[in-house]
């Protein structure tokens, strides 16, 4: 059986006409036994259409903030820097890959449009409207992890990694605040902060807050993350 075909969400930098990814998406894909391919931000709804016909799974990737007027808010001061390309391009890609019942992985700002495609909403800023949070915009490296979350144990993600407590890295200052009602919360840090969200029923389609992609070399945890997802999207 061949690799699944895995396609993975890009940066869109308009002011440079560039296209980014950090790597360690396409190793963690290819580790676990993926073929990733790079899907560029596209506005031509035929192409979305086709990206998603052609691919095994879908892998929503970390990136910048998202527009709170999507969710029907004003922005916040502090807010940063917006991609309305990719955000529009990706929440088409979450409303149309869940009509085919295609597999998914949300990881940072993709378990965010997973949320946000599907119904709910998000806090702009966690230190502003969130009371008494942790640090969830780390200075350590990446691939340390600087928090615990809690996994619930009637979970998918619980059956994965196997452990009540992970310790995970954290670079976000939005999070999901209102839950989809297509999804259920499945881990939270010690704040309250919702850390993982997966689908009610049906296909494959996980959430995290943290960037298992920074840390499967030196967690079980993680790599088994990607490990499922792939196994899942093998037809």
């Amino acid at each position: 059986m061949g690799r699944p075909l895995i396609g993975i969400t890009t940066n869109h930098y308009d002011r440079e006409k560039e296209l980014r990814l950090r790597r360690h998406y396409v190793e963690a894909v290819i580790a676990a036994g993926g073929l990733p391919v790079l899907l560029p931000v596209v506005t031509d709804h035929e192409i979305i259409t086709d990206y998603l016909a052609r691919i095994d799974g879908l892998l929503l990737t970390g990136g910048g903030d998202i527009d709170p007027l999507l969710y029907g808010e004003d922005p916040l001061p502090e807010n940063g820097r917006l991609d309305p390309l990719r955000d529009n391009f990706e929440l088409e890609l979450v409303s149309k890959a869940f009509e085919t019942d295609l597999n998914i992985l949300g990881i940072c700002k993709g378990c965010q449009v997973l949320n946000l495609a599907l119904g709910g909403s998000l806090y702009q800023d966690l230190y502003r409207q969130k009371a008494a949070v942790l640090k969830h915009v780390q200075e350590a490296p990446r691939w340390y992890p600087t928090h615990r979350v809690r996994i619930k144990r009637n979970s998918h993600l619980y059956r994965i990694v196997q452990q009540e407590f992970i310790k995970v890295n954290s670079i976000h200052h939005q999070a999901i605040k209102e839950v989809s009602p297509f999804f259920k919360v499945v881990a939270y840090s010690a704040d309250g902060v919702i850390e993982a969200i997966e689908k009610k029923q049906g296909a494959f389609v996980l959430g995290v807050q943290w960037h298992p992609e920074s840390l499967w070399k030196s967690s079980w945890e993680n790599y088994n993350i990607f490990r499922e997802f792939i196994k899942k999207c093998r037809k």
